[in-house]
């Protein structure tokens, strides 16, 4: 059985104070005797011997231990400096504290992220650089770890030099041989980034679902991922919508088209614009429309859609009426063109918007649009008797503006070209909106000139025959009764 040193040590320290107290009485007896017994003699330097041989052996164990004490030392601090080596080449910031929240290691890590605040943390605790409330919220954390005898994971934020960090804390308790929480040692990871990023996919999974426009990721056949929007557009619950390829949605009659459309993106065009219909889960027929592109790296098709099927109803009536309208226009032209009297039609802005072929002849002008809606820019207007002006805003097409209704103004229109007099009757209408607003104008001519020269020709014959008539009765008189004569 192998002795250790320290029982050893122990052993031959007990021996060798026996032997000096064998020695002393001995020694003493013979004092006390005056005894020369050569057998104590013997004995005694026998013990004296022995003492020696012992004191060597305790001198040499000891020697020996020192040696031992001294190699593990050094073998101590070489493990220490590898130790700190290591950990001063790890990207995570790694401390070992006291009990009381001394720093006892740290490697340049950690060191680095109070480099401002502390040029060595050795031996200090964080109240020493610390604003209180941050170091008691540190200090907080320490104490627990000691409270569960375990580790904890755990989040901190320090402030550096760019910014507010992020950290993922590992804190563990350190033993000692005696089972007992001595020391707390703490790993930490900086997971700023990873935060961001995490913050951004939350911000962009709530933006994929609480957006009001339909978002789509598909692959080439299926849906991968779809907001509750476009369910809300079809009807269809998002499991429904994910467990069937989307062809089993799209009317029949688009899905080829869908497909050659599809294709495009391989090509690495982006779909713009892109129209078809769906079936919704009622039964009803929706129009959609798609823009997307293809992330090449996943395969993967980003989409936005929208439900148009209002718009494309509304376009399609807005068609219809718009037909509707082009026949009624067409028709109205015609009837218009078959007037004999001239007719201008001018919007609230004054510009005229149609003049019949009786206009463009009286107007002696063949586009419409370069007909003014001012007469004196065409024509001298008068009354009827040749000479006096006609007040330009009394004209039926300015009253009309004003929403009053004129009835056969009786002008003569002198043409400033051809100095042409016509003798026409004037009216106006105008033209109004849902808000009572007048948005036109409509102004009619006839032309009676005609008709006035045939009257004054007529005029003229009868005070002609009327004379004529009169010189024949008195001649007639005069031969009935000659004696008056």
């Amino acid at each position: 059985m192998k002795l250790s040193a320290k029982i050893r040590i122990t052993s031959g320290y007990i021996i060798n104070m026996i032997v000096i107290l064998a020695i002393g009485i001995i020694h003493l007896n013979q004092v006390t005797t005056r005894s020369e017994n050569l057998l104590w003699n013997w004995v005694l330097f026998a013990l004296v011997v022995l003492s020696i041989g012992m004191l060597t052996t305790v001198f040499f164990m000891l020697k020996k231990q020192l040696k031992a004490k001294k190699i593990y030392e050094m073998e101590l601090l070489k493990n220490q400096k590898l130790l700190q080596s290591i950990i001063d080449n790890t990207s995570s910031p790694i401390c070992v504290k006291k009990l009381n929240g001394e720093y006892l290691l740290v490697n340049q890590q950690y060191q680095k992220l109070f480099q401002s605040k502390e040029q060595n943390l050795i031996g200090k605790t964080n109240h020493d650089f610390l604003e209180k409330e941050v170091a008691d919220r540190y200090r907080n954390s320490d104490l627990e770890v000691i409270k569960a005898e375990n580790e904890i994971h755990i989040e901190e934020t320090i402030e550096q030099a760019d910014g507010v960090h992020t950290y993922l804390s590992v804190k563990f308790p350190l033993f000692d041989s005696s089972n007992r929480i001595y020391a707390i040692g703490t790993i930490a990871t900086d997971i700023t980034d990873r935060k961001k990023t995490e913050q951004s996919l939350k911000a962009a999974n709530n933006f994929f679902n609480l957006s009001i426009d339909s978002l789509v990721i598909a692959n080439n056949t299926s849906f991968i991922k779809v907001n509750p929007s476009i369910s809300k557009i079809l009807g269809y619950s998002t499991s429904e919508l994910l467990e069937k390829p989307f062809s089993s949605f799209i009317f029949p009659e688009d899905i080829s088209r869908t497909f050659e459309e599809i294709k495009k993106l391989d090509k690495g065009e982006n779909i713009i614009n892109f129209k078809n219909r769906w079936v919704c889960k009622d039964g009803s027929v929706k129009w959609l429309t798609w823009n997307a592109t293809l992330d090449k790296s996943t395969n993967l098709i980003y989409a936005v859609v929208h439900d148009i099927t209002e718009e494309i109803k509304l376009k399609n009536e807005a068609e219809e009426e718009r037909n509707e309208l082009l026949e009624s226009q067409q028709k109205m032209n015609m009837i218009i063109e078959n007037i004999s009297d001239g007719v201008i039609v001018a919007n609230s802005d004054k510009q005229v918007l149609l003049a019949n072929h009786s206009a463009n002849e009286l107007f002696n002008i063949e586009d419409d649009y370069s007909i003014s809606f001012n007469f004196s820019n065409h024509f001298d207007v008068f009354y009827p008797d040749g000479k006096t002006t006609f007040p330009s805003q009394e004209l039926p097409a300015q009253r009309a503006l004003a929403g009053e209704i004129t009835n056969d103004v009786d002008v003569i229109l002198k043409n400033l070209e051809t100095k042409e007099k016509r003798r026409v009757l004037l009216s106006g209408r105008p033209i109004a909106n849902s808000q009572n607003e007048v948005v036109a104008v409509v102004v009619t001519i006839k032309d009676i000139s005609v008709y006035k020269k045939l009257e004054e020709d007529l005029e003229k014959k009868d005070l002609e025959s009327r004379s004529m008539i009169g010189y024949k009765l008195e001649h007639v008189k005069k031969r009935k009764n000659p004696q008056k004569d």
